[in-house]
């Protein structure tokens, strides 16, 4: 008899490419930033900043991470609610990762983490985190139509906002599929051999669809950008910019759109980038807004940092060694010892 030959696996692209990529826009980014900076200006900046209203800015952007916590331990409690210290843990660890890796490995580190202490399934906290980040992604459309009632944009903001709105939508219809038809997805998979691998997976993401978790979690989301628009307000305060509420939540949407996508560490470059793009709708010179980007950087990321870094002192091992686990084992279920 003859035999069969395998067919050829399919070829996966290379682990380099998207940290490559990344670097890339961001290496641009800061290009285009830091060309004829005004370093004086920044200097004149950082002399007259109202230090209380930093202070704010950097309180209003620490919570914004307990809530972060809030709104995951409420998603996760249909498959093992796991405690808020947990949950905390978890979200200030994955925000060093991000800053301090490519390609916001953080992400799939705080779900190993989580995995690794509690009982909640890899698997199930890598889809719950997909799924907080699809509510993100509702919450800055829906902010971006809120904030240009009162403010005009331009075509190439309100052309991404149209592109980002019907890819969320898209991808939330999606999800919500998966969460509550369990009896066609499983058909879809049944009739696709290249789908069944996915046939366990859908047993454990079945298990998030609960209709009052994920109602509460996405109001907690609500808190959670209005709680980093009330921080880029304060600091614009503390900078003496004559902003309001509204701008500021303009410039946290530019700056979100913008650090979307995997880049550099701490999404250097392309955040700077960012929230010069969107002073330029405000009608700031760039000089100002060069220099307000990077007061904007420092303050609203360093703070953070620090969280992360005493949240892995409490963690039982070092990140690193998570970011390796996690890249090792992040597609194979439970993970624990």
């Amino acid at each position: 008899m003859d035999s069969v030959e395998a067919p050829p696996k399919p070829r996966k692209l290379p682990q380099w490419l998207v940290p490559i990529f990344g670097y890339g826009i961001s290496g641009a980014s800061l290009l285009w930033v830091f060309w004829r900076f005004p370093w004086a200006q920044l200097s004149e900046h950082l002399k007259t900043l109202e230090w209380h209203w930093v202070v704010i800015a950097i309180a209003f952007e620490v919570a914004v991470y307990f809530v972060d916590a809030w709104r995951w331990k409420v998603l996760l409690r249909p498959v093992g609610s796991p405690s808020f210290g947990l949950c905390l843990q978890g979200v200030f660890v994955g925000v060093l990762g991000n800053d301090i890796l490519p390609a916001k490995a953080g992400e799939l580190i705080r779900c190993f983490l989580l995995s690794y202490e509690s009982e909640v399934p890899v698997s199930l906290a890598i889809t719950s985190d997909i799924i907080l980040r699809l509510m993100d992604g509702l919450w800055i459309v829906v902010l971006y139509l809120a904030v240009t009632l009162q403010i005009a944009t331009h075509t190439e903001v309100r052309d991404g906002m149209w592109l980002l709105g019907t890819l969320v939508v898209g991808a939330a219809g999606l999800t919500l599929f998966v969460l509550f038809r369990r009896q066609h997805a499983h058909h879809f998979v049944r009739n696709r051999s290249w789908a069944m691998r996915f046939a366990r997976l859908l047993d454990e993401i079945h298990r998030l669809g609960n209709w009052r978790e994920l109602k509460r979690a996405m109001a907690i989301g609500s808190l959670y950008w209005i709680a980093q628009a009330l921080a880029v307000w304060a600091l614009t305060k503390a900078d003496r910019f004559d902003l309001g509420l509204s701008a500021a939540g303009f410039l946290l949407v530019v700056k979100a759109g913008g650090t979307l996508f995997p880049s550099a560490p701490a999404n250097m470059g392309t955040y700077q980038a960012a929230v010069v793009f969107a002073f330029k709708f405000l009608f700031v010179e760039q000089p100002n807004a060069q220099a307000f980007a990077e007061i904007m950087f420092i303050f609203l990321t360093l703070p953070i940092a620090v969280g992360g870094a005493i949240a892995v002192l409490f963690a039982d091992m070092d990140l690193f060694t998570m970011h390796s686990h996690a890249k090792k084992n992040g597609d194979t279920g439970r993970l624990h010892g």
